[in-house]
């Protein structure tokens, strides 16, 4: 009686077992890849001190008499020590004024910087740019200082032109320049 060697479609069978798992496990490596935590820049480091819980939290910023940064969110909890709030449920508009365009965004929590107005979005972060372009990421961040808003995070921009995706993005809103980053692609719908 000799050694019984598998059948052909059972041994292609049995490859297409060990083929699926490599593409679960790598499906799962890519998720996690994908799904990185926005930046900590540091706002709350130390001490956090008094802790405020607020529900309906409405921030204004003003240059002049006109508003520039409109931001709502459901609820917050206000650091008064660090100037930083933590948010859930958030709605921010920077209005259009001169030299600059504005945009809109929305997304799950955040946290703002009170003294310098930056923030960092986290969540189903979506949002509209100069010339109707609507965005969708995991993450964005709006540098008030330098006036950019950006993500490293992979990123589908909508335009009037099609669907594009990229490893990134930086918005100048001064500068209303736009600039798609790592690896763009245009996505063709059928």
């Amino acid at each position: 009686m000799g050694i019984q060697r598998p059948s052909i479609a059972r041994r292609r069978r049995a490859g297409a077992g060990i083929g699926r798992a490599a593409r679960v496990v790598l499906l799962v490596l890519l998720a996690s890849v994908s799904a990185a935590e926005a930046p900590d820049l540091h706002w709350l480091d130390g001490d956090p001190g008094q802790i405020l819980n607020v529900v309906g939290m409405t921030f204004v910023a003003s240059e002049g008499s006109e508003n520039e940064v409109l931001l709502r969110a459901e609820r917050a909890r206000f650091y008064p020590d660090h100037q930083v709030a933590d948010l859930e449920g958030v709605e921010v508009t920077v209005a259009p004024g001169p030299g600059r365009t504005g945009f809109e965004m929305r997304c799950e929590r955040g946290r703002l910087n009170l003294a310098t107005q930056s923030f960092v979005a986290e969540g189903s972060v979506s949002g509209t740019i100069e010339g109707g372009r609507r965005f969708r990421a995991s993450w964005v961040a709006y540098d008030d200082e330098t006036r950019v808003l950006y993500t490293d995070e992979p990123v589908v921009i909508i335009d009037r032109g099609g669907s594009y995706r990229g490893g990134g993005f930086r918005y100048f809103v001064d500068e209303q320049r736009f600039r798609l980053e790592g690896g763009a692609s245009v996505v063709q719908e059928p």
